[in-house]
């Protein structure tokens, strides 16, 4: 078999971005957004909206369909799900560049963390075609 190769693209980072450029104005917590909580965080830190893929199906070679988790860390169980809520909102109401479709948010769901933070954290489905390397 011989042509092009096809990867899956990287939907987390398309998320990151599109968050990264959207949150700024839409609220006064002014969080960090990125692919990995800062080893630095604390609770006396701003908020981190974090992103991550959590896998899923394939159309191969056409498209991928990860749930992609964003998790919120933040002093309060308040700011973290206020946070959650409008990054979900962003996600379902806006076009993301570089990705087909969001689509199926779960409920935001809160929990304490180790580190003293409370997570606020959902998930959406979404669809991103494959690119050739």
């Amino acid at each position: 078999m011989t042509g092009p190769i096809r990867v899956p693209d990287d939907t987390a980072s398309a998320v990151r971005d599109f968050l990264k450029q959207e949150i700024p104005g839409r609220t006064s917590l002014a969080p960090s957004v990125a692919l990995a909580l800062p080893s630095s965080w604390s609770t006396k830190s701003p908020p981190a909206v974090v992103v991550f893929d959590d896998g899923g199906p394939s159309e191969w070679p056409i498209l991928t369909e990860p749930r992609i988790r964003v998790t919120v860390w933040a002093s309060g169980r308040t700011d973290a799900r206020e946070l959650a809520a409008l990054c979900v909102g962003l996600l379902m109401s806006l076009d993301v560049p570089d990705v087909a479709h969001v689509r199926d948010p779960s409920s935001i769901l809160d929990a304490r963390d180790d580190n003293g933070g409370v997570m606020a954290s959902f998930t959406v489905a979404v669809k991103s075609r494959t690119v050739v390397v």
